[in-house]
């Protein structure tokens, strides 16, 4: 649920570029270019066979045009591979630090919970090196590891635009925070009303089934 939560909550300025780190198999991409026809949005995925699904999935989409998919660490990077700085990151990141937790048998599965390849003070750090000025990162991670987020972000200048909480249901603790933070630019943080996933009839509730729609 969390790419789709994301997306939803990107509102790209016309005719940006998009660069989605660690796209796994280009859900991200794929629902901000159906809604947003004139984005230019670059996907870089360290896994193979993620990477070859990313890349079927924009043809199957007809999407060649306005998607590119690079099969690369965001470490390795640079500027001329993606046509310029971007105007805006975004990254459904993995969210268990290195050494905590089981670490999941499936190699692909363990990279993209766990911070093995990729972790968001490598994050951040790759994103002041490939936004514009006063670019913005967007993504969604546990609402217990906020903290983390708040000092990695200071300590690579940037600033929180905005943080929304993502709770299951009203009455349960946040489970995921969505959060957009502005490079070089000291603004007011908006904490929006939260999301909630399921009604207290345990239906899903109207915004949350509105993201799945076109």
């Amino acid at each position: 649920m969390d790419p789709f939560i994301l997306a939803s909550h990107i509102r790209p300025p016309g005719d940006s570029k998009i660069v989605d780190v660690g796209c796994g198999c280009g859900i991200i991409p794929l629902i901000l270019s159906l809604k947003h026809s004139d984005l230019n949005i670059i996907g870089i995925e360290i896994q193979e066979a993620l990477f070859q699904f990313a890349k079927h999935n924009i043809m199957a989409n007809r999407l060649e045009c306005t998607i590119r998919i690079l099969h690369n660490d965001i470490q390795n990077i640079q500027i001329q591979d993606i046509g310029g700085k971007a105007d805006l990151i975004v990254s459904n990141p993995p969210y268990k630090k290195k050494n905590s937790g089981r670490l999941n048998p499936d190699a692909q599965k363990a990279l993209a919970r766990h911070e093995i390849t990729l972790d968001i003070d490598m994050l951040f750090s790759c994103s002041n090196r490939l936004l514009k000025e006063h670019g913005r990162v967007y993504l969604i991670f546990p609402s217990e590891r906020l903290s983390d987020l708040i000092l990695t972000m200071a300590r690579h200048n940037f600033s929180p635009d905005f943080i929304r909480f993502v709770h299951i249901k009203q009455n349960t603790a946040a489970s995921r925070v969505i959060l957009c933070a502005a490079r070089r630019r000291n603004t007011n943080c908006t904490v929006f009303a939260p999301l909630y996933i399921y009604s207290s009839e345990n239906k899903f509730t109207p915004e949350y089934v509105s993201m799945f729609k076109p």
